[in-house]
């Protein structure tokens, strides 16, 4: 496993399509390029079940507007939650649903305009553990699966993000 305080060489890393773990706003996260091999790979890594499915990170609203078919109506209801604690799921052309959250903590910026697009997030735990609260926890847990870690310090949120459907324009967490 290797370990860096770069954000551009953890950038370079997820953009190689390596799995990081890297500092969010409250826990250490699990994430790659949003690939179907690489989140099947997070799962397995997690223990997860498979059909649950994970969060993007995106560096805005606007990325997200263009990699997927999301109204206009609901993009424009999002402006307030974006650049927040907050995940918004948004229901897609497809009748699909997708998780979202445009961090306004800076090392997530910094990567995610490093790395040019959305990537895939979760939590650094095995599925049903308590999370990882440290590198030293993070290696111990994922030292075989994960390529590298970027350890820089967390923002310090203590509790998760709020969830908002908003389609339905309510509070889900």
């Amino acid at each position: 496993m290797k370990f860096t305080q770069s954000i551009s060489e953890a950038a370079s890393w997820i953009k190689e399509g390596h799995i990081i773990c890297y500092p969010t706003e409250g826990v250490w996260g699990i994430g790659s390029l949003n690939e179907p091999e690489l989140i099947k790979k997070i799962g397995q890594i997690k223990q997860r079940d498979l059909n649950k499915k994970f969060i993007l990170l995106f560096d805005s609203l606007d990325s997200l507007g263009k990699k997927y078919s999301i109204k206009k109506k609901y993009l424009k209801r999002a402006k307030e939650y974006q650049y927040t604690f907050t995940t918004i799921v948004f229901p897609t052309q497809d009748g699909d649903k997708v998780a979202v959250r445009v961090p306004s903590f800076k090392t997530l910026k910094e990567l995610l305009k490093e790395v040019g697009e959305e990537i895939i997030s979760t939590s650094a735990n095995i599925s049903g553990q308590d999370v990882c609260k440290n590198v030293t926890e993070i290696k111990a847990c994922f030292d075989s699966g994960v390529y590298g870690v970027l350890g820089l310090e967390l923002q310090g949120q203590t509790k998760p993000s709020t969830i908002i459907d908003i389609k339905e324009n309510e509070v889900i967490r």
